[in-house]
């Protein structure tokens, strides 16, 4: 048996904090994602053993209240009065302490033992300022720690902390200090603090904090009290406490309580902030001034897109060759191992094949995560959202919704779907859900890149993939429109984001970032991507064509394709696609992209290695695309518009009606809508492109 005594840590902070990459330096790679019951919200779990202690830590989703204005907000409160952690470590951006300190002031509400952070002390100091720690500490009456999480500096202390602290009763024996709310709000909370103690359920609740919570018109709050035995009571009470509280002050009592939490925070961040004597300038600032001005801010977003692109395409372009010539040496290899047969076909044709031209890409991916994961790292791309929300909110998008959307460029839809959770509004998160899927995901980047690397040439692809990157924006906003005049009809909430301080990333956290990302990328490969390319190797080789002495060995192979199961399919979908510069072989792909939209690569992989005559000559699929006859520039743009809007992946499919509560409506919507407008869409630039003559 172990004599390590057990510790449950939550680590609660604003967005942008830095509490991430606290959690990551305490738990290393001890930690376990998963979703809290019965919601969409990521759990993250880490496990750190330290001084005969056995510490769970749990970060909380990111939050700039205990309100119940989001899933996030909600879960992060349930966690604290629910689990009830041995301590909450309330991580603080040191350089904007008024709005961080917000948060506090609800965590000393809930009496939970508490201490705090002071993360980001560096970026605080090169501003000309520093934290007192003893001040501090001694206005708040909790625990304070300096950290600077990206460095590591500062976890050591933050684990003694916890420990001295748990094992003195500091914790058991805390009094913090609370916001003053004065006389007139305080009579109130205590009419209503004597209704609550009448409750034998609501009395286990903090008093203070719920009564608070009331007058505040927190939906959860008012939940809770709705389905208590006093209910009645309760509410009415609230009612009259919150209309003399309005005619008392001219304003609500939530605006009211508002002013006295940040009245209190700036309070203590005067009293505990010092200047130092330096010359330092605000660096974040001076950036800021360009970054965020109203005529460049547009421009620069977009240079940045562009330098992604062409890192993306420029550094990654030798090692896809490199990739593309192993899996061509090992597709002869094999060849010339295995017998002729069935097996030699479903390993070279099937497996090689499929998942190699999916796998060949895997550079263009790693890169991309990399270059995306620095901009993200070094806080610009919440200015990025900051920036587009004045683009965004004229087509009846909330700032929020490009968070979203980015995460869906930086990876795939189903996070991206997730990602909406952030907004506090029903309308924002379904109408950006909807727009997520037309994203560049990074799924969709190996069919874009085969593409343009065939018909292309090298000088021109990072300008196409810019542009078809504009076009995904450009798509997503016109869809948002129509929604929000629509079936989505109202406004977007406001726009409220912390803006962080710039950051130096390190080499570690983003290869760790794009490693992470991916893994994700290559297990999809081990598994669906096998799987599917076995099948459609499997539909294009079965039932065996009769033999034929008289047809030539090319003959023979297009003779078994077009009478296999899969080879009758496409003949039957011809007259769908065909208005549309498609043959049923390019149907049949993407219909397999519907598991994954990298299987379009594989399956197109598995039909051009199916019609090889001597696989021991195969070249690159880029290539054997290219010199098809029945391939134009046209056609391929056009295929890759259809690839661009129809329906998203069956995984990102049903996250998306899980988080729109299971509504079939909506479903509908997304599966039917989304291939409709990729018909159309793709009809309207084949006719027109044939009609002029470009690109055919």
């Amino acid at each position: 048996m172990s004599n390590e005594k057990k510790l449950i840590v939550a680590l609660a902070g604003n967005p942008n904090c830095g509490k991430s990459t606290i959690f990551n330096a305490l738990t290393g790679s001890n930690q376990h994602v998963g979703n809290y019951p019965g919601v969409t919200v990521e759990k993250k779990e880490g496990v750190k053993k330290y001084k005969d202690y056995e510490i769970t830590f749990v970060d909380l989703p990111g939050t700039y209240s205990l309100s119940a204005y989001s899933e996030d907000e909600v879960v992060a409160r349930d966690f604290i009065i629910n689990d009830k952690p041995d301590v909450v470590v309330h991580i603080i951006d040191s350089s904007n302490m008024d709005r961080n300190l917000y948060l506090f002031t609800q965590l000393a509400e809930l009496d939970t033992p508490v201490l705090l952070a002071l993360n980001m002390a560096d970026i605080l100091e090169s501003k000309g300022f520093k934290a007192d720690e003893k001040e501090l500490s001694s206005l708040l009456g909790a625990p304070v720690v300096s950290t600077i999480g990206n460095k590591k500096t500062g976890i050591d202390k933050l684990l003694d902390a916890i420990i001295e602290n748990h094992e003195n009763g500091a914790f058991a024996s805390q009094k913090k200090a609370k916001v003053d709310y004065g006389d007139d709000i305080k009579a109130e909370t205590d009419k209503l603090e004597v209704l609550i103690l009448k409750d034998e359920d609501l009395s286990k609740l903090p008093k203070n904090w719920l009564s608070i919570k009331l007058l505040d018109n927190d939906t959860a709050a008012l939940k809770k009290v709705s389905a208590s035995k006093n209910a009645s009571a309760i509410l009415a009470q609230n009612e009259k406490s919150r209309k003399h509280i309005e005619e008392h002050f001219g304003e609500t009592a939530e605006t009211k309580i508002a002013e006295y939490r940040y009245g209190f925070t700036n309070s203590v961040v005067k009293t505990s902030v010092k200047e130092l004597k330096s010359n330092k300038k605000d660096i974040t600032a001076l950036i800021d001034k360009f970054v965020l001005n109203r005529f460049l801010g547009i421009p620069i977003f977009a240079l940045v897109m562009y330098l992604i692109f062409k890192f993306t395409f420029t550094i990654s372009e030798p090692v896809v060759g490199w990739f593309e010539t192993f899996f061509e040496w090992l597709g002869a290899t094999a060849t010339n191992i295995i017998p002729e047969g069935p097996v030699q076909s479903l390993i070279v044709d099937g497996i090689i094949g499929g998942v190699g031209g999916v796998l060949g890409f895997f550079p263009l991916v790693l890169f991309m995560f990399f270059a995306i994961a620095f901009f993200e790292d070094t806080g610009y791309m919440a200015r990025a959202a900051f920036v587009m929300d004045k683009v965004m909110s004229k087509f009846g998008l909330h700032g929020k919704s490009f968070l979203p959307m980015m995460i869906s460029t930086n990876g795939c839809a189903v996070p991206g779907f997730m990602a909406t959770r952030t907004l506090d509004s029903k309308r924002d998160r379904f109408i950006t859900m909807f727009v997520v899927s037309f994203m560049i995901c990074g799924a969709k980047l190996p069919v874009f890149s085969l593409f343009i690397a065939a018909f292309f040439p090298e000088s021109q692809q990072t300008n196409v993939m810019f542009i078809f990157y504009v076009a995904s924006v450009f798509l997503a906003l016109i869809a948002a429109k129509i929604l929000s005049k629509t079936v989505l009809k109202g406004e977007p909430a406001h726009f409220v984001m912390e803006l962080p301080p710039y950051h130096v990333p390190t080499i570690r956290g983003l290869l760790l970032k794009m490693w992470e990302r991916g893994w994700l990328y290559i297990k999809k490969a081990g598994t669906i991507i096998v799987f599917i390319s076995i099948l459609i190797w499997a539909g294009f080789t079965y039932p065996t064509a009769p033999e034929n002495p008289d047809l030539s060995e090319e003959e023979a192979a297009a003779v078994q394709m077009e009478q296999s199961i899969l080879g009758r399919l496409s003949k039957a979908m011809e007259p769908i696609v065909k208005p549309i510069g498609m043959d049923g072989n390019r149907a049949i792909a993407l219909v397999a992209g519907l598991a994954a939209k990298e299987v379009v690569v594989s399956t197109l992989g598995t039909i051009y290695s199916l019609g090889e005559v001597d696989p021991e000559e195969s070249e690159p699929l880029k290539e054997k695309i290219a010199s098809d006859e029945g391939w134009s520039p046209l056609k391929a743009v056009v295929f890759l518009v259809f690839c661009l809007i129809y329906v998203p992946c069956i995984a990102a499919v049903a996250v998306f009606f899980r988080e729109t509560g299971s509504n079939y409506k909506w479903l509908a919507l997304l599966v039917i809508g989304n291939t409709i407008v990729a018909w159309l869409m793709s009809f309207l630039i084949y006719q027109i492109g044939t009609l002029l003559k470009i690109g055919v």
